[in-house]
């Protein structure tokens, strides 16, 4: 994700260090765009999911339950990506957030997004389902087990901003 710089970055990129400064922080804006991008997709998915919900509840009350179960889930990892640390560290920090740091936290988020994706496919065939009366237990298995790893990817993420994270 590019944008154009302004005169004033394009001068300011000439002082010494300062490029590097103005890289980590565009390195942190794509991080917060591509966690905002994720909880979008996953924004549709519950919207996909309480549609199926309301279908579900005419004919298999117990999928309904269990989608509704999810849908609590869903919305605390969501609101775990989007409110998630953004690889900013103050000066006086004792862990430092690098630029090295920053690529494996993209690369994770990267991660997110590609499973992010998968769900909502999987909410749209659940909804597909659920509107023609299929039997839901099965995709909904898959939809939780995608959502486990992105339970394992944000716990991956975490560790990477507090500096636990392979190197």
């Amino acid at each position: 994700m590019t944008k154009e710089k302004s005169a004033l970055e394009k001068l300011l990129d000439l002082l010494p260090g300062f490029h590097g400064y103005k890289a980590k922080e565009y390195l942190r804006e794509d991080d917060q765009l591509i966690r905002e991008y994720v909880y979008n997709i996953l924004a549709d998915s519950v919207r996909n999911i309480e549609n199926s919900i309301a279908r579900a509840s005419t004919y298999d009350f117990n999928s309904a339950e269990i989608l509704n179960e999810y849908l609590r889930d869903l919305r605390l990892l969501m609101d775990k990506i989007r409110w998630a640390e953004h690889g900013y560290s103050p000066h006086y920090d004792l862990v430092k957030v690098k630029n090295e740091d920053l690529e494996k936290i993209r690369e994770i988020d990267e991660k997110l997004v590609s499973i992010a994706i998968d769900i909502k496919n999987k909410s749209v065939e659940i909804l597909n389902d659920s509107e023609l009366g299929n039997p839901l237990r099965p995709k909904i298995n898959e939809l939780k087990n995608l959502t486990s790893r992105v339970r394992e990817i944000i716990f991956e993420r975490e560790k990477q901003i507090k500096g636990w994270g392979g190197k």
